[in-house]
């Protein structure tokens, strides 16, 4: 749920908007001011787009609430990634269904990839939902919204081809802390991968100009922020839509020179798109955090053909193997699916055995959602519910035993941290990561101040002496 939000020039604000002017297609005016209660769902770039809608409402006179029930339009922004997110989409939308009923909301608006995917089929299943927008018309949010609020009888279908035009960071109104900030830098993926529905949904590997991304991390610094996590379906395969080929390289360079930006995250990469150029680039420049976020899904070459990810198992470990040597200290973050179609208990138990070796630093796990529309959905060889469940509880128990090795030899160590914030109910006592620990997704450090000091604020550097491990977190002291 976004409520205040930090405009992408730096000011802050509670839905109030000082940026460019409204795209010229929404002038159109709803009368006294409406209050918009957004929930987001699903992954970072879908809060991203959720950040460029709360923009373009704010702009268009819009006010922006976090309480469902004192809005008078809900905008549920939705994932359709997995069986899973779909549901969770759906229960939140059938909760705002339930509070149109009561009389508490005018108009419910469903955006996202939900509404990409299954588009009037929303309108005709829950009747309370007033318009569907698509992936590929977050712009259009304000002349929707008007029309909901002008016309409560119609019904509004608002989608086209799939995907987020890439290029609307200047209407954005950031929601995370000062001090942190997604930036995407593209949309879409060129990759088929048979059990994945996400080019369906966004549409080909669409990147935003080198320019374009530079000058939006520069707005966010002169803003505060201190750290740029960089988001894309594929990141390591940036540029290669406008350029002819992958310019990661050379944005990560641009965006180390710029002043504030103290670390710069790269997530979503590929292990087939890799490059020379990008390993140089981690281990030359220092404000390149010390971490690599690569969903490598499988490891034996039967199942990764099975899921055509284009790389075979001797390719990734080369490759993590290269990464362990040439930047000393990376963590290594990947996800696994497990119960995929055709996938043999000797299949599982190499990749178990994998898990078991490879001592990697972040590790996630789905059991396979078997989508419409996707090849590995029209295979043979579907894997029963129960099975895929008792897999993933096995690879997840064997990583718990792998983390609390990895994070216990971080004890006795004093460590630079990024402050995120004081943690609830714990005098002295706040939250934070080390290089190694992604935003929100990875485990955390929490870090005690000493006796009678205050609790650090967020956006602080504090060193910090590693007092204990427990599996993903660490805990803390301020280093005297």
């Amino acid at each position: 749920m976004i409520g205040p939000v930090r405009l992408a020039g730096g000011e802050r604000g509670n839905g109030v908007s000082r940026g460019p002017a409204d795209l010229p297609h929404q002038t159109e005016s709803h009368g006294p001011t409406a209050r918009v209660a957004l929930v987001t769902l699903g992954c970072a770039k879908n809060l991203v787009d959720s950040e460029i809608m709360a923009g373009l409402l704010a702009k268009g006179t819009f006010t922006m609430t976090s309480d469902p029930a004192a809005a008078d339009v809900a905008l549920v922004n939705t994932c359709a990634f997995i069986g899973p997110s779909q549901r969770e989409s759906i229960d939140r939308i059938l909760e705002m269904a339930a509070l149109k009923r009561e009389g508490k909301l005018r108009g419910i608006v469903v955006a996202g990839c939900l509404a990409q995917r299954y588009q009037a089929d929303l309108l005709n299943e829950i009747p309370e939902v007033d318009a569907v927008v698509g992936t590929g018309q977050v712009d259009a949010i304000v002349r929707v919204m008007n029309r909901v609020l002008r016309s409560p009888s119609s019904r509004i279908l608002e989608v086209g081809p799939p995907g987020t035009a890439v290029d609307l960071a200047s209407h954005r109104a950031v929601s995370t802390p000062r001090h942190v900030a997604y930036l995407r830098i593209a949309d879409g993926c060129d990759f088929r991968c048979t059990f994945c529905i996400i080019p369906a949904l966004r549409g080909d590997l669409r990147s935003r100009p080198l320019e374009s991304v530079v000058a939006e991390a520069r707005r966010l610094a002169e803003g505060g922020t201190r750290e740029l996590l960089l988001i894309a379906q594929d990141s390591t395969s940036y540029g290669a839509d406008l350029y002819g080929e992958a310019r990661l390289p050379e944005l990560l360079r641009e965006l180390v020179r710029i002043q504030g930006i103290e670390w710069v995250r790269v997530h979503y990469t590929h292990p087939k798109t890799w490059s020379e150029a990008l390993i140089q680039v981690f281990e030359e420049e220092v404000k390149i955090c010390k971490y690599v976020d690569i969903p490598l899904q499988h490891v034996t070459d039967s199942m990764l053909r099975r899921m055509r990810r284009e790389v075979r198992r001797a390719d990734m470990e080369r490759l993590i193997e290269t990464l362990r040597s040439r930047i000393p200290g990376v963590a290594i973050r990947t996800h696994f699916i497990v119960g995929f179609p055709g996938e043999t208990e000797e299949d599982f138990t190499e990749l178990l055995g994998y898990v078991r070796g490879a001592e990697l630093d972040h590790v996630g796990c789905f059991a396979y959602s078997r989508e419409d529309g996707t090849p590995a959905g029209r295979m043979k060889e579907q894997i029963p519910e129960r099975l895929k469940l008792s897999r993933r509880q096995a690879l997840m128990t064997a990583q718990k035993k792998v983390a609390t090795s990895v994070w216990g030899r971080w004890v006795g160590r004093t460590v630079p941290v990024l402050v995120d914030g004081p943690v609830a109910g714990r005098p002295g006592v706040s939250v934070g990561r080390v290089e190694q620990q992604g935003y929100e997704v990875d485990g955390v450090t929490y870090v005690r101040a000493a006796d009678g000091a205050p609790a650090p604020e967020a956006g602080a550097w504090v060193r910090v002496r590693i007092v204990r491990a427990r599996e993903y977190d660490l805990d803390g002291e301020v280093a005297a």
